[in-house]
């Protein structure tokens, strides 16, 4: 999360993170920020994002895939709420190839 955030800030553009390992106050300072306008991104984990209700998201990017089907339905649903439109992508990383 830190990484990814760090790289999006150093292109310009305005992000925050979230994570466990965050203070209580910087986690709600980001999502303050997030839900005021003021950063455009808002990178969390699985963890950080559960419980966060910020209205027209239209946009959630998975960065890897979650490990059960619940949890992504989790992450996706930050986005389209009630009547509104969302989109939600998901980067799948391509197989290894096998050495047999």
């Amino acid at each position: 999360v830190d990484r990814l955030h760090d790289e999006l800030s150093s292109r310009g553009f305005q992000a925050a993170s979230i994570h466990g390992d965050k203070r209580h106050n910087e986690r709600q300072r980001a999502l303050r920020g997030f839900e005021e306008g003021r950063i455009q991104i808002l990178i969390a984990t699985d963890v950080a994002a559960r419980g966060i209700d910020v209205k027209d998201i239209g946009l959630v990017i998975n960065y890897d895939l979650p490990e059960q089907s619940e949890d992504y339905v989790h992450r996706i649903g930050r986005t389209g709420r009630g009547t509104k439109l969302g989109n939600a992508l998901t980067f799948v990383p391509a197989p290894r190839a096998s050495r047999y």
